[in-house]
Formats: structure tokens, sequence, C-alpha cells
């Protein structure tokens, strides 16, 4: 969504469609496009499990989420109606912290009593979803950035305080320094409303330096 309530949608705007505007208006974002190839689609369902999916993947490397995910699928992670009979011990025994086991059944519980409607956020504007997702306790900036960006195809998401989207930006903008969340918040200006696009964009760049 841009700031003067236009929704930005994938069903409009395919983050192929944003990176070809956006590199209209950066050049690196052109050149980067030219070198490294559009970023795989990663988008994901609109619900509880995408959002427990984000949960899990807070503050710990994809490959620690990846592995702790593959546990929880076997005890149906993605049911909300099956997570909120569990305890937060139940969720440990996969790797799981106590306090995103707490967070994750609060959200199902909340789902499965009703005053939890993720299917609402699509017709808020983005910054509202923001607001609404960080009212709910486990979810920062960074989850309800990432969850309005994969889950709600919001090409103007913008979770600035993720590392690798960081280091990324340091790549595609020949930077000294990885820059902070002010910072990039700083940079990503010039890119509205298509900063989502150019977080996939981003991260995909930094997925393949990490790997050579």
């Amino acid at each position: 969504m841009t700031n003067d309530g236009i929704r930005v949608t994938k069903k409009i705007f395919e983050p192929k469609v944003a990176l070809e505007l956006l590199s209209d208006i950066d050049s690196d974002i052109k050149t980067i496009i030219e070198q490294y190839g559009y970023p795989p689609d990663r988008s994901r369902p609109a619900n509880f499990g995408t959002l427990a999916h984000i949960i899990v993947g807070q503050q710990i490397s994809t490959s620690a989420a990846m592995s702790i995910w593959k546990r929880l699928v076997d005890i149906d992670i993605e049911d909300a109606n099956q997570i909120s009979k569990l305890q937060p011990e139940d969720m440990m025994v996969t790797g799981l912290s106590r306090r995103k086991g707490e967070y994750i059944i609060g959200i199902a519980n909340g789902i499965v009593s009703g005053s939890l409607d993720l299917d609402s956020l699509s017709d808020l504007q983005g910054e509202e979803v923001k607001e609404r997702l960080i009212s709910i306790r486990g979810v920062g900036a960074w989850t309800a950035d990432n969850y309005r960006l994969f889950a709600l195809g919001d090409m103007d998401a913008w979770p600035a305080n993720d590392v690798a989207l960081q280091g990324g930006m340091k790549i595609v903008k020949s930077l000294d320094d990885r820059p902070n969340r002010e910072e990039m918040e700083s940079l990503g200006q010039n890119w509205r409303p298509y900063r989502g696009a150019a977080a996939l964009l981003l991260w995909h760049v930094y997925g393949i330096m990490v790997k050579k």
C-alpha cells in the first residue's frame, strides 16, 4: 500500500512487475537484476501457519528455523485448533523456545476464539495491518512486515531490521558497512511503494553471495 492509501497487492503488482518499475527509477536495481536475475516466488498463504512460521524464524538462523519447523510439522503446527490445545512444553521438544511456544499458542487461541481474524487484514492498508499485527503478543515490526510481504503481497512492506536484508543493501548500494535500521529506512525511501519487491531482490542477492 502506498502512503496515499492506494492498495498495492500481489494481485496488482507481482514482484517481477514491481521490480521492473523500480529498475526504471534506480539503476542499481536494474544492474542487480541483470546480474542475478529475479528472486524466486516466496509468497505464502495468509493464514495462521504462515504467521507461526515467521515467529519461529525470529532472531535465529534460517537453517535453525527450518530444522525446528520440520519437527513442528509433526505436531500439526499449521492447525490452529490443534495448537490451541497444547502447552508450551509440547512444542519445546522441537527446539522451539518456551516464549515462542507461548506466542504461537496464544495466537492459535485467538483464532479459535474468534478474537483474532487474520482474513480481515486483507481489508486494511499496509500500516494498519502492521499496527494490528504488532498489537498481538509475540508479533513485532519484523514479523508484521514479513507477514505483510509474504502472506499479503504488500510490495511496500519493509522489514528494515532484518540482518540479511541489510547485508543485501550493502551489496546493492556498494556500501562500506552494513546499514542499521535507521539507515535502511532512509535508503528505502526512494523505493516507495516497491520496497517489498526490493526486499525480495536484496535477500536474493545476499543469499547468492553468502553461498559463494
